[in-house]
């Protein structure tokens, strides 16, 4: 118990993260002050450790959990449920399970879905279906993913949304028919931009190789 209470913050996390360290001291040391040590009671090994940061009501703590590649089912349950949508935007972010990620694909929360698009263990067909979001930012972002069908590119060059176009011409460099669709756009930016790509397109990327 001393060390738990020491004025470093780093040994206070060295205590959080032993294996052996007893459930009641975890408690309270996943509430520290310092993010330091609440994060390491995230990385504890031990399976109640998991619990007690999953029980916090301090969110850094739970969004912490989801980067685990140990969860149980009940724990990816828990997360799933969480009332923070940051909470299960991590989840989207760092599951690599196509299940859970079909699941957050139709979180009713925007930022979840859109986090489930950049995930690659997401299903085409999930992505496909995202791109027909009723939120512009959530097509946006199934722009971005170099993993929808041609068709769906075609088609979300003249989505409403003059952010989704923009996302569609400069996430798709080499699609040139594309830039031709969004050259005369109303957007003055995505139209320039189209114009440049359509100018010069040696000056832009032509494979996901290049974009990455």
């Amino acid at each position: 118990m001393t060390l738990a209470a020491d004025r470093s913050p780093r040994v206070r996390a060295a205590v959080a993260q032993n294996p052996a360290a007893p459930p009641d001291l975890l408690h309270v040391l996943v509430e520290d002050r310092h993010y330091q040590v609440r994060f390491a009671v995230t990385e504890n090994p031990n399976r109640h450790a998991i619990a007690i940061a999953l029980a916090s009501p301090i969110r850094d703590v739970r969004e912490m959990v989801a980067h685990r590649g140990d969860l149980s089912s009940t724990d990816i349950e828990a997360l799933m449920r969480d009332p923070a949508h940051q909470v299960r935007e991590q989840l989207a972010q760092w599951s690599k399970d196509p299940e859970v990620l079909a699941r957050l694909a139709r979180d009713e929360h925007p930022s979840v879905r859109a986090e489930s698009v950049l995930n690659q263990h997401l299903s085409r067909e999930d992505t496909e279906m995202l791109a027909a979001d009723r939120i512009a930012r959530v097509r946006a972002v199934a722009a971005s993913s170099r993993r929808l069908d041609p068709a769906t590119l075609t088609r979300l060059a003249s989505d409403r949304s003059a952010n989704v176009r923009w996302h569609v011409l400069v996430f798709n460099p080499e699609r040139l028919d594309l830039a031709a669709l969004i050259a005369e756009d109303t957007d003055e930016l995505n139209a320039g931009q189209a114009q440049s790509q359509l100018t010069d397109p040696r000056e832009f990327p032509r494979s996901l190789e290049e974009l990455d």
